[in-house]
């Protein structure tokens, strides 16, 4: 049984990101969990005025969020007729990145799925998740994603690193009894790779090839081309990015991961991050 993550504010892009993903594992056995985080609303009130607080005022915001997501399960496992899929609620109070990292790890979470804006700013929050969540795949969803009859799976890196494919295998691996066809894009021109970057996009051929009983297609990186071109007349396919391993900086929160700046051009697309 798959475990999917997937946290809502009850948006109505959370709502279609809900039904692409059921849509998408319509064929697995699923365990979908979905999250609610609140925060209390102090901003105003001084120590006095917190303490006269009565439990109303605290049970409000918890009573809202399980109000709603009771409305969620109810309307999706009503409306799902899949003997496959089950549905669960989780609501907490704290930070939406910490209870995702929380949850990943007590549940044993497979993938966790964001809703973009599909926008080209991510916004904090998802940002935020990506630099702190990296022990399971992230699947960012568009808005008004559809889910195709079958999956494209591409991976799209320039190969300078051997790349960890435990979070690939993974995300393949949930998508068991789905047809599943999976492609290469390199992000360099053929004439420019490197002997190092040869190596390992042979290694990763080799290691797919063993995945999947289908052709794995490869594609290289045109002069005037772009990922983010590549991506918008792909719009079907989900693309694969691999976050590098947060160096000393990044870690310290003096730069950013490259990977967020690569997603802020892939909006048109779903996107499955994972990390070395």
């Amino acid at each position: 049984m798959k475990k999917i993550l997937i946290p809502t504010d009850f948006s109505l892009n959370s709502y279609q990101t809900v039904d692409y993903i059921t849509t998408l594992f319509k064929n697995v056995n699923c365990e979908f969990y979905f999250l609610n985080t609140y925060k209390y609303e102090t901003s105003g009130l001084n120590a006095i005025e917190m303490l006269q607080a009565d439990d109303e005022w605290f049970e409000k915001p918890k009573k809202e969020s399980l109000k709603k997501l009771g409305i969620l399960v109810t309307r999706k496992t009503l409306k799902s007729d899949n003997p496959k899929h089950t549905f669960h609620a989780i609501s907490e109070s704290r930070s939406l990145a910490e209870g995702i990292k929380e949850n990943v790890d007590k549940i044993g979470i497979d993938v966790v799925v964001l809703t973009s804006k599909g926008l080209t700013s991510l916004g904090a929050t998802t940002e935020n998740i990506l630099e702190k969540i990296r022990s399971c795949p992230i699947l960012i969803v568009p808005p008004h994603a559809k889910a195709y009859n079958g999956i494209h799976l591409i991976i799209a890196s320039d190969f300078q690193e051997k790349i960890n494919t435990e979070e690939i295998e993974r995300f393949i691996k949930v998508l068991e009894n789905t047809k599943t066809k999976i492609g290469i894009f390199v992000l360099e021109e053929q004439s420019m790779l490197s002997g190092k970057a040869t190596d390992n996009l042979e290694i990763m051929l080799g290691y797919l090839k063993q995945l999947s009983n289908k052709p794995i297609d490869l594609e290289f990186l045109r002069p005037d081309h772009k990922l983010a071109d590549y991506a918008a007349s792909h719009n079907d396919k989900i693309i694969c990015v691999v976050d590098k391993k947060p160096d000393l900086f990044r870690r310290m929160g003096i730069v950013q991961s490259k990977v967020i700046s690569t997603l802020k051009k892939l909006n048109t697309n779903t996107v499955l991050t994972v990390h070395q």
